[in-house]
């Protein structure tokens, strides 16, 4: 001690000095965070409806950058796409095994969930999908014709559970038509408001 003053070692004194020179040296630049999106909840749901979560398999990759395209225009925290299969042919689906893509979103406010809940399926929706396909061509390399999206990504419901979406699409037109979707649809619809 020096004059009641404690020293700073010396080591420890360097250390501080490199850390600091360690943070000037790299540019500053923003950290970006990708919000995480935990859906749990649909486990139980998922096994009740005899569906698994896979990979889609590369052909049909297709109908994610549908969903993925048209969420983009509703800026959710966070969203993902799921691909859901059936373990097997239903009794009503002529032996086909159902695929149907699951999208889940957050969104900031409850208002703005059920906003994306109501226009999901609403008159107009693919010629939106074809004008942000025409608008943003990093994201989309398909056709952008309304036509061929409706076919791609054939919808069948959306539900708002709080500030949370989901909607189902498919991308045959008989597996709207079969009772899965409409078991999902009221099992999610039972599901706590988050």
């Amino acid at each position: 001690m020096t004059n009641g003053r404690k020293r700073f070692p010396k080591k420890r004194l360097s250390g501080i000095c490199i850390c600091i020179l360690l943070v000037l040296s790299f540019p500053c630049s923003p950290i970006s965070y990708e919000p995480r999106l935990e859906s749990r909840e649909l486990i139980p749901i998922l096994k009740q409806n005899n569906l698994e979560t896979l990979d889609p398999p590369e052909s049909r990759r297709d109908v994610a950058d549908v969903e993925d395209l048209d969420s983009k225009l509703y800026e959710p925290l966070a969203a993902k796409t799921m691909f859901l299969r059936a373990t097997a042919p239903t009794a009503d689906s002529n032996g086909m095994t159902p695929r149907y893509w699951l999208r889940v979103e957050d969104h900031p406010t409850a208002e703005l969930a059920v906003k994306r809940m109501s226009e999901y399926r609403a008159v107009g929706t693919y010629d939106r999908l074809e004008k942000a396909c025409k608008t943003d061509v990093t994201i989309w390399q398909g056709s952008c014709d309304s036509f061929f999206l409706s076919k791609m990504s054939v919808r069948i419901w959306a539900v708002a559970r709080g500030k949370r979406v989901y909607a189902l699409t498919t991308d045959a037109n008989l597996f709207t038509l079969i009772e899965l979707p409409t078991n999902l649809r009221n099992a999610i619809a039972r599901l706590p408001e988050t």
